[in-house]
């Protein structure tokens, strides 16, 4: 007999999570009916005054039907109102279904699910879905998954070889079978069922784990802009925090590191075109019929939901870099406007100085900006002034040996965010190189597609390049809100893999 105590164990932190408590709390079935019904999708916001209206009209239809008995004396928009209440409140142990942030721009209290309700309603969802795809088709792919890990772990050259010679005999021996007419060509209607299984079960769960990305990325963000408007944290410290919650989350997390390895196959057009090609060739096959067509149409599904939540994940993560961009903006215009009135008193010190003292050339001017003093400037020049033409950027790139210095790339890079560090990452995949073996960033940057090379996530990066007017300067070609090609022109960025390496690397 086990021990009871260690099965509470168990079972109090499965609980405390949230999820069931959700679904135990009086009236759980309702309130999952009226939030399916008002969000779509399940992961937008909502102003109060339109869900309210969606409760409404949904309380409306159930009273209809049956499933809702309206008190007396009470109207369904009252009644609406106080759901929004009861869903919102949050105390005495239980956890809120939403959320509501207030939006500066609208100047309206915005309501969204909370993280513990999708998680609640998703497993209602799995609970919902009676498919049933354990079969030997999945053992089998069990098997062989772990025969072929032991054939590339062997460290026995010989083992391996054995193990190489075993398979392509077998494979040999399988094909002399059909070759001869031994083994139909033709599959069972349980054998197709338990192939398109195998593949239903590698696709079931990945779009729960997009969810989730999305819901943390955007908590990240609100975050973020609460800070800024707080005003209760240094600019430093709040991006520091929201590089923290990302590393958390897209880099510590199974489902982030999911998205960032096995994902970024999807994403590529070319990787999205192989996979819809070859369902179609499945779907043309004589072999599906009954259960492993419909099972088919699930894997369908499965897909479709798995790119809108790579697209929701990157259109949240683009959110949240417009809002660091603010930031950083945000803090460059202060830091501008802090210089020039600093300046500015200077100036009229230094002004009023040398009104009360003229010709005074003993008397220096104090600045108290250093602890260095200035002398005065004499009325006119001791020798004839001799004007040289300054240095322009093709000259002082000439004369630095066409090398991109001071710009300190991994620097600008780390302090740009994870939209610089994703633009790195795809340039390393794909450089442009010189014909002296450096990466041309700006070359290999106007290679990427049109969605990578947005204006608005790359203004920051750019504004703060040296600017070139001359044939020698770098153009980029980047894409403005409205979809049409605008070029920034700098000096030269040159780089080499290396350094790709480990500004991808330390990301």
């Amino acid at each position: 007999m086990g021990d009871v105590r260690r099965e509470m164990e168990r079972l109090r932190p499965v609980y405390e999570t949230g999820v069931l408590r959700l679904l135990l709390r009086a009236n759980a079935k309702l309130y999952v009916a009226l939030l399916r019904a008002a969000f779509d999708p399940l992961t937008g916001e909502l102003p109060r005054e339109t869900l309210e209206e969606r409760f409404a009209q949904s309380l409306s239809t159930l009273a209809d039907t049956g499933d809702y008995t309206p008190k007396p004396e009470q109207t369904y928009a009252e009644a609406a109102h106080q759901i929004l209440v009861d869903l919102s409140r949050e105390g005495d142990g239980d956890y809120a279904w939403l959320a509501n942030a207030h939006d500066a721009a609208s100047h309206r209290f915005l309501y969204r699910l909370t993280a513990r309700a999708h998680r609640a309603i998703d497993a209602l969802g799995r609970l919902e879905d009676d498919t049933r795809t354990l079969s030997g088709a999945q053992a089998n792919s069990i098997i062989m998954e772990i025969e072929h890990a032991r054939m590339q772990l062997t460290a026995d050259p010989g083992e391996r070889v054995r193990l190489l010679n075993q398979e392509i005999k077998e494979r040999r021996h399988e094909i002399k079978r059909i070759q001869q007419g031994q083994q139909h060509a033709a599959l069972s209607e349980d054998q197709v069922r338990d192939v398109i299984a195998v593949i239903h079960n590698t696709l079931r769960g990945v779009p729960i784990d997009l969810r989730e990305l999305v819901l943390a990325e955007r908590d990240n963000g609100d975050a973020l802009r609460r800070r800024m408007q707080g005003g209760d944290m240094s600019v430093d410290e709040i991006l520091t925090a929201y590089h923290e919650e990302y590393r958390r989350s897209f880099q510590e997390s199974d489902s982030g590191r999911r998205f960032e390895d096995a994902f970024q196959v999807i994403i590529t057009d070319e990787g999205r075109q192989q996979i819809d090609d070859a369902l179609r060739d499945i779907a043309k096959t004589p072999y599906l019929a009954g259960e492993s067509s419909a099972l088919l149409d699930q894997i369908r599904d499965e897909l479709a939901r798995i790119y809108e939540g790579i697209e929701a994940v990157r259109g949240q993560m683009r959110v949240s870099d417009e809002a660091v961009s603010r930031l950083v903006r945000q803090q460059t215009d202060t830091r501008y406007r802090t210089m020039l009135g600093t300046l500015n008193r200077l100036f009229v010190r230094l002004n009023a100085n040398a009104k009360a003292h003229p010709n005074d050339a003993s008397r220096p001017y104090p600045t108290n900006s250093a602890g260095a003093q200035f002398a005065a400037l004499p009325t006119r020049p001791a020798r004839s002034m001799a004007r040289s033409a300054a240095l322009g950027l093709s000259d002082m790139q000439l004369r630095q040996g066409d090398n991109t210095s001071p710009v300190d790339l991994k620097s600008m890079i780390v302090g740009g965010g994870p939209r610089l560090h994703r633009m790195i990452a795809l340039i390393r995949h794909d450089p442009a190189i010189r014909t002296d073996g450096r990466i041309d960033v700006a070359a290999s940057f106007n290679r990427l597609p049109d969605e990578e090379r947005r204006e608005s996530e790359l203004i920051g990066f750019l504004s703060t390049l040296p600017c070139s007017s001359d044939a020698t300067g770098a153009t980029w070609h980047c894409i403005t809100l409205d979809g049409t090609q605008r070029d920034w022109i700098t000096r030269p960025i040159l780089t080499t893999r290396d350094e790709l390496d480990e500004i991808v690397r330390q990301g």
